[in-house]
């Protein structure tokens, strides 16, 4: 469902999606509980009461048979209603990991092929037997009751006085068998703890059919148990987050003394590089021999350098040039040199020496290369 749609829906339709977020939830947890543990946690009533086929009642509970007369009056109204194996038809489906619920609606859509039965003649439940991570699937047990036995056992546990809370079926370690044919010949007289797998709870399935209201026991159980998850849940993640933090606290104040050096170390080097920066800096400004090329390229033709002097920001230049030579324009046209001006008194021509000059001039930047 996009985003859009999720808009658009009614209260109904976003609380079936919330209810079916919950459900796969619940699946996921109780697939993650260990086989021995499921059972702690499990809604089925703990007293079981199998009909016998001569007339009359078994009781179990844990795997032990119990007074012959039944439970007491507390504990009949909490028993499960334990089906013979011949009741049911049970066969293994392979699914992809889907929530329990889809797989259920996946069934239902396909209980045609399942089933020899018309879907409107059978209850449906499914039990996952084994889930397998590394292929994505999972090995699903689809257990198919007709109605008309549903019907007719619980109306002899009515009449004996019992409220089912469960009408579950004893489902034997054997492959299941390939119809319900083959389910009918096995003996109802079988204990189911000779056939230890007890598997299924058609009854919601049931009320579901009869319209009736599910009790609301079992419900306020799981959200509880959910309540408690999250608490565990969040008391996990807290402890967890402290337990790091405190570490990495420790591991911090143990590498305190190292972390100290190597800034001192880091703050030196940075100082260091400063320093050399500036002198590189400062020897390729005061370089003489670029003031001398520069010079050299910057007087034409027709004069003669007699005295040069350079201190690192201005240079003097004294010597002769011919009568046309302009020796201001030449030195202000070079990028090395600004400022061109004359240093001291004009000095007096020699003969067959040509004209005197005495400029100084301030150093330009430095040419890009």
């Amino acid at each position: 469902m996009t985003l859009q749609e999720l808009m658009n829906a009614d209260v109904r339709a976003i609380g079936g999606l919330v209810r079916q977020g919950f459900a796969w939830w619940i699946d996921e947890l109780a697939a993650m509980l260990p086989r021995g543990w499921r059972s702690l946690f499990s809604s089925r009533p703990k007293v079981l009461a199998e009909p016998l086929s001569a007339g009359g009642w078994r009781y179990w509970k844990d795997g032990r048979s119990i007074a012959a007369d039944g439970p007491g009056g507390a504990l009949r109204s909490q028993v499960g209603l334990l089906l013979p194996p011949g009741a049911v038809l049970t066969r293994e489906v392979q699914f992809p990991r889907l929530p329990l619920a889809d797989v259920r609606r996946m069934v239902t859509l396909d209980l045609d092929r399942l089933s020899p039965l018309r879907p409107e003649l059978v209850y449906v439940d499914v039990e996952v037997v084994d889930r397998d991570a590394a292929e994505g699937r999972q090995t699903v047990l689809v257990g198919v009751l007709p109605r008309a036995v549903a019907a007719r056992h619980l109306e002899a546990a009515r009449d004996a006085g019992l409220s089912p809370k469960a009408l579950s079926a004893a489902v034997p370690r054997a492959s299941p068998p390939e119809s319900l044919q083959q389910s009918l010949q096995q003996s109802p007289q079988q204990s189911p703890f000779e056939s230890p797998a007890i598997r299924f709870d058609f009854l919601p399935a049931v009320r579901r059919a009869s319209g009736e209201a599910a009790p609301g026991g079992a419900s306020r159980l799981w959200w509880a148990a959910v309540a408690a998850l999250i608490v565990v849940n969040l008391g996990v993640l807290i402890g967890r987050d402290i337990l790091a933090t405190s570490r990495l606290r420790d591991a911090v104040g143990a590498q305190r003394g190292a972390v100290d050096v190597a800034l001192a170390l880091r703050r030196r080097v940075e100082a260091e590089t400063v320093l050399r920066q500036e002198l590189v800096t400062r020897g390729m400004r005061n370089e003489p021999l670029r003031m001398l090329g520069a010079l050299t390229t910057a007087i034409p033709a027709g004069a003669w350098v007699q005295h040069l002097e350079w201190n690192g920001q201005t240079l003097r230049v004294v010597g002769f040039k011919s009568a046309e030579v302009d020796m201001f324009a030449a030195l202000r046209g070079s990028p090395a040199f600004t400022n061109p001006r004359a240093a001291g008194a004009d000095a007096a021509p020699r003969a067959g020496a040509g004209q005197p000059f005495d400029i100084t001039v301030d150093a330009g930047k430095r040419p890009r290369p």
